[in-house]
């Protein structure tokens, strides 16, 4: 369980999460909104490359808000930043290692090759490509690797920011598809700006626009939102059949 209880952060003095809270457990909890909301901004200040300003983010009830990234690394918490971040010049199965040590280093016993077999079932693109070195894969398969790494870390709780960020709309269906596959053992936070995609997979949604969370609920009751559906989705726009089908 995530708590992130009045969580203001920033830059230089200036202010983009202006108190924020809310709870992220079972599931996927998703924050959505337009560029400059504070997506990124809460990702940072909840895996700890940014020191919040004021307010708390607790994992299962320790406050780590004080703590260093790779501190709150060692409790369970993994990462899937925003464009993948690889080592471009090691191979794919390298890049996998370096995921798997996290959870070495927490004092967990890995197989690694069992490891690499989960990786090979969930993302089969990946396993012609393990030798292969990481900057020669397509933006779809780097976005992969970059969750099979945090994956063979044994992570308690996965943060994903905006992970279709530059994706064909063909990867990134296949994206989402993996991700709620992925959600089924593991809760995650996922922020997104693509929301007719990534709304319908949640186990709740919060609208973040200027620092702030304008809205949140289910994705029935976010879909259905008029200033969502026409601010986000366009004016013609409907939500997915079913969605629609339920509602009904």
């Amino acid at each position: 369980m995530l708590q992130v209880r009045n969580l203001s952060a920033g830059y230089f003095g200036s202010t983009v999460l202006d108190g924020l809270s809310f709870e992220a457990g079972a599931g996927i909890t998703l924050v959505i909104g337009p560029n400059g909301a504070g997506k990124s901004t809460l990702v940072r200040s909840v895996v700890g490359s940014l020191r919040p300003v004021s307010g708390e983010v607790l994992f299962d009830g320790v406050p780590v808000q004080r703590l260093r990234a790779e501190r709150i690394a060692d409790l369970g918490v993994a990462t899937v930043p925003e464009r993948a971040r690889l080592f471009g010049d090691l191979r794919v199965i390298d890049n996998l290692r370096l995921g798997s040590r996290l959870a070495t280093r927490r004092g967990e016993t890995v197989d690694f090759d069992a490891d690499v077999a989960e990786v090979r079932e969930l993302f089969p693109d990946l396993g012609p490509k393990l030798k292969d070195p990481a900057h020669s894969l397509s933006g779809g398969q780097q976005q992969m690797v970059a969750i099979a790494r945090a994956l063979v870390a044994h992570p308690k709780f996965l943060v994903m920011d905006e992970p279709t960020t530059g994706l064909h709309p063909v990867l990134v269906k296949e994206l989402i598809v993996k991700i709620e596959q992925v959600a089924r053992n593991l809760p995650i936070l996922l922020t997104e700006q693509n929301v007719l995609q990534t709304v319908p997979i949640a186990t709740h949604v919060h609208l973040l626009e200027a620092g702030r969370i304008v809205l949140a609920g289910t994705p029935q009751e976010i879909l259905a939102d008029d200033r969502v559906r026409r601010v986000y989705l366009g004016e013609r726009a409907h939500p997915p059949e079913a969605t629609a089908s339920e509602a009904g």
